[in-house]
């Protein structure tokens, strides 16, 4: 078994060329043409199990390759690989040796049942590069995906890490990236070829997920671990916000990840010292600015505007406002997916999956991450709690600033509570979400005025405004003391 790490990278075909005429790959090699027909069930049986079954042709042999497992994060693809060659175009079983595999084809149904799904068929050129103590395969692979009458272009480089640091492959490809076009590819052709065979699914937003941490684990660990998993947010929606025609789902998930990221960073910037993320802060926050307008107006076009439609409708028409607010959300949207298809996002992908390469972060002062838990979630349990205290005086911007005081503790308990009994950990981030929902309407209250102002003031602007100050009016009086008061804080227990 091999454990295969590589980075990919997709290139316009129009600049294939030049990248192949970049400083750092002077070597050349010929043209290999490789097809590999990829198998799986009618229910795609191995896809749901992660595996990735193919027959490829290189050349006059024939090669089997079972894929699995791995994982994906920031262009860099990291999956357990068995090859072996076979006589003839045909799938052999006797050449797996790996136990679990050997029980997974042992069932005759699923052997029987096997066949083509798609097929792949492209030229790749191979240049062996030694850079930063590292050796890195960097192949060109150019020609398309066929299944079902379908076909999809490939146009892409991969860097193959043969020896050395994976953090070699992200500081190389920021380097060609300097000059070139260089666009992450999340997928590998098998992902990209069964979303062919699909119809050009993308799969569902990525949302948050678990963090596993135990108390044993170092603070260096731990955010590695936390940040993963935001990274892993943050790019598993990328895919669904270019699709213009997509869910805005993608977008809003997009943003939460996003928002965590940025909480992460600041809990442990006093772990590793501010300069250890003062390249990634800037460019974080200016995607937020290219994206935060797109979700105000999804939200004021898809959840405000249709209750204020149903109730108001008989006494004003709201079709002008409806179609300049449809516009102005159309526009917002593009501006996100231009920031996302830029390459000044690229390079932040690349960034960050530097950053998460790193083999250790240097700690100031070294502490258990239980103890640096119990501190972080304590200064901001105490943050909002004050706050919270003098509710109801507060203006829009006080309100506002509430709101972030509680986003910021409510992902700490989320990437904390692992380390915590678990109906304790539950029950206080089921009250946080309780007051977060009511804090989120009052903003959105508030943003709906601020939208309101870019378009035409007329009847139906007018109604909406009062709509919005009754609600948000409505919200703030569920904001009462008590409700503060039954926060719990699980870490103490």
């Amino acid at each position: 078994m091999n454990v295969e790490i590589e980075l990919k990278l997709r290139v316009p075909p129009e600049a294939v060329r030049k990248l192949q005429r970049h400083p750092l790959l002077k070597s050349a090699s010929r043209p290999v043409k490789l097809v590999s027909v990829y198998f799986d069930t009618p229910s795609l049986e191995l896809k749901s199990k992660s595996i990735a079954l193919r027959l490829r042709k290189e050349g006059r042999r024939w090669i089997q390759t079972v894929k699995g497992g791995g994982s994906m994060l920031a262009g860099v693809h990291t999956r357990c690989e068995w090859e072996a060659p076979v006589v003839r175009n045909a799938l052999d079983f006797t050449k797996i040796e790996d136990r679990s595999l050997i029980r997974l084809f042992g069932n005759s149904e699923l052997r029987r049942n096997l066949g083509p799904v798609f097929v792949t068929e492209f030229s790749r050129k191979t240049i062996p590069v030694e850079f930063g103590g590292s050796t890195i395969a960097v192949c060109f692979d150019r020609g398309k995906i066929l299944s079902g009458g379908r076909e999809e272009c490939i146009s892409e480089v991969e860097l193959e890490l043969k020896s050395g640091h994976p953090s070699a492959l992200f500081d190389f490809a920021l380097e060609l990236q300097k000059t070139l076009p260089l666009f992450v590819e999340g997928r590998s052709k098998a992902e990209r070829g069964y979303a062919l065979s699909m119809g050009g699914s993308i799969g569902a937003p990525a949302k948050a997920s678990a963090v596993n941490l135990d108390r044993k684990t170092d603070v260096g660990s731990a955010f590695r671990e936390i940040f993963r998993g935001c990274l892993r947010q943050l790019q598993g929606n990328v895919q669904g916000l270019l699709d213009r025609e997509a869910d805005c789902e993608y977008l809003h998930q997009m943003r939460i990840g996003l928002r965590r990221m940025r909480c992460a960073l600041g809990m442990f910037s006093p772990a590793f010292g501010k300069a250890a993320f003062s390249e990634l802060i800037p460019e974080l926050r200016w995607l937020g600015g290219e994206l935060g307008p797109a979700r105000s107006w999804d939200v004021f076009v898809l959840e405000t505007l249709p209750p204020v439609r149903e109730a108001l409708s008989s006494q004003c028409d709201f079709r002008e406002l409806e179609l300049a607010s449809e516009t102005l959300r159309m526009k917002s949207k593009e501006r996100a997916v231009e920031a996302v298809a830029s390459h000044r996002f690229q390079s932040l992908l690349l960034k960050l999956g530097a950053a998460l390469s790193r083999e250790s972060w240097p700690q100031k002062p070294s502490v258990p991450i239980f103890d640096f838990a119990n501190r972080i979630l304590e200064k901001r349990f105490r943050n909002f709690e004050r706050s919270g205290k003098h509710v109801g005086s507060f203006d829009a911007a006080g309100l506002h600033a509430l709101r972030i005081s509680g986003k910021k503790l409510r992902y700490a308990a989320e990437f904390f509570s692992a380390l915590y009994p678990g109906h304790a950990a539950r029950g206080f981030l089921r009250d946080m979400a309780a007051i977060q929902d009511a804090l989120g309407a009052i903003n959105d209250a508030a943003t709906t005025n601020r939208l309101l102002d870019a378009l035409p003031e007329r009847g139906a602007s007018r109604l909406v405004r009062g709509w919005a100050c009754c609600d948000a009016r409505h919200r703030a009086g569920q904001l009462d003391r008590k409700r503060f008061k039954t926060l719990t804080p699980f870490w103490k227990n």
